[in-house]
């Protein structure tokens, strides 16, 4: 990694330190504060290892999806009519094109890179550490598992958004990322490891995270790495690298610790959607920490996570990103008439205390009310383990296999229907097994949408299929297409160029032009 990147985050690393708590820190040869115990390693690990910016790194992933569209806001408020200008239209336009120098377009795009690896080197400090640092063995196990379980977790970011797609037959020999293992500041130039070698290194990060999880009996939280998200994260990584024996042993490991899923069928519209402009009368707030179905909660608290996509956006006058709707396979016509997850993750049209209607243009709320501070923006859920191990026993195959993985999908939408509208899903439902696999990529769109990067992931593990973006600067400017093609190049980013520029030897990437049609 570049020494720029080591730099800093060593010096973030020493400021922590100094920040925690002075009185146990050392001086070593007059310059460096070396930490001892435990309890010192794991406040490294809280301040430089979680990715507190993870949200607004990855924000620019949903506009190259199909999950977003271009559309006019429709002002209805004489006071509040163009005083917003739509900044995010300019900074996320080159994300939506899939730009071919798209850093400059979407300034997150370094901040992704650079904080991945940032975090990474603040795991590789505790790992380095493990036999040294003083403290309960349970207590040291589970600092150590933490690192080891945050380190696979960026790598697995890193190498979907940088590296290539993973591909079984082409894995050994495709373009992932760089491997860095030591928090040892050089001026060594590192060059990409394969995909199929930065999977190795993620799988054997996470087998050693779930053993050490094992051997503590410290008391886990939501807010910290722990052996329920390593599992569920073993399971994810075994669904993208198509070891669906692996997907299915994990799985069944966390399912048989008996999850818990958000009944939201239970809820009506009203409880979850903003019926005035009154603060006392906020958007139900799905991902918080009182969501029983959340195993690991990170990202931070404040402002709104889906930063392209304004919240005040019924008040726009003139073109803004908003959830896709105008088409039938976009995403809000995916949702079926009795499930909640419509109304749980979205802001629907808000009637005023005037009467005045005012249109949300189905703004995503998942991650946040309106005005509450009580939620994390990213979280890992129980909710996609039941769609990961769904998808391995159906992509398995066989009756039995699909069975057991239709079961698992009617498990998750008896929890987000109605009662009087839910109805159990068959094998009957299903013309072929095919069929039965869109079905769950459809269920995981709508129940994965804006979280982390999945929609962008799924969609380059799906086969890189076609998307159409139509984009309008301006009410009255000419209408611009733009068309990422099946399996396009420009599904993969290239590194940034603070990166390129300096590390000489670092293979580059080099996507193609997308001109507007």
């Amino acid at each position: 990694m570049k020494l720029k990147l080591h730099t800093i985050g060593s010096l973030a690393i020493a400021a922590v330190f100094a920040s925690a708590c002075s009185d146990y820190l050392k001086e070593d040869s007059g310059d460096l504060l070396i930490p001892e115990k435990v309890s010192e390693f794991q406040a490294v690990l809280n301040g430089e290892g979680y990715p507190k910016t993870f949200a607004e790194d990855v924000a620019f992933t949903d506009l190259m999806t199909d999950n977003m569209t271009v559309m006019n806001g429709q002002s209805e408020d004489p006071n509040f009519a163009g005083a917003y200008d739509n900044i995010t239209l300019s900074t996320g336009k080159g994300a939506y094109t899939w730009a071919r120098d798209i850093e400059y377009y979407t300034y997150d795009i370094a901040n992704a890179y650079e904080n991945r690896y940032e975090n990474i080197l603040a795991c590789n400090t505790i790992i380095e550490n493990e036999e040294t640092m003083i403290g309960a063995d349970s207590e040291r196990n589970y600092c150590v598992a933490q690192a080891y379980a945050l380190r696979a977790f960026n790598y697995f970011c890193l190498v979907n958004l940088y590296g290539l797609p993973y591909n079984k037959a082409t894995a050994a020999t495709d373009m992932g990322v760089a491997i860095r293992l030591s928090s040892e500041v050089t001026r060594e130039e590192f060059t990409r490891s394969t995909v199929q070698q930065v999977y190795e290194q993620i799988n054997k990060d996470l087998d050693r995270a779930i053993e050490l999880f094992g051997k503590s009996t410290e008391d886990e939280n939501i807010f910290q790495m722990s052996l329920k998200a390593a599992l569920l994260l073993k399971t994810r990584v075994a669904l993208y690298t198509e070891n669906w024996d692996d997907a299915i042993t994990y799985g069944e490991k966390l399912y048989a610790t008996q999850l818990t899923l958000d009944n939201i069928g239970k809820l009506t519209p009203e409880e979850m959607m903003i019926q005035t402009q009154a603060e006392s009368s906020p958007h139900y707030s799905f991902i918080k920490k009182s969501n029983p179905e959340i195993l690991f909660n990170f990202g931070g608290t404040l402002d709104n996570p889906h930063k392209y996509i304004s919240s005040f956006i019924a008040y726009i006058d003139g073109p803004s990103f908003a959830t896709s709707q105008t088409n039938a396979e976009d995403l809000f016509n995916q949702y079926e008439e009795g499930d909640n997850r419509q109304y749980a993750f979205f802001m629907q049209d808000v009637t005023k205390t005037d009467g005045t209607m005012l249109k949300y243009i189905h703004t995503p709320t998942k991650h946040n009310s309106m005005y509450s501070r009580d939620c994390y923006k990213e979280a890992f859920r129980s909710a996609e383990l039941f769609l990961n191990l769904a998808e391995a026993y159906i992509r398995k195959g066989g009756s039995e296999n699909e069975a057991k993985g239709i079961s698992l999908l009617n498990e998750l939408r008896k929890s987000r229907f109605t009662a009087d509208t839910y109805v159990e899903k068959t094998a009957a439902d299903f013309a072929s097994a095919d069929d039965l696999l869109k079905f769950t990529w459809q269920e995981r769109r709508r129940e994965l949408c804006f979280d982390e990067m999945h929609r962008w992931f799924d969609l380059r593990r799906e086969g890189m299929p076609r998307i159409v973006h139509k984009y309008r600067s301006a009410p009255n400017a000419a209408e611009e297409t733009y068309v990422l093609e099946q399996g396009d190049k420009n599904y993969t980013l290239a590194l940034p160029k603070s990166e390129t520029n300096y590390n000489t030897k670092i293979e580059k990437y080099e996507r193609r032009d997308i001109n507007a049609q």
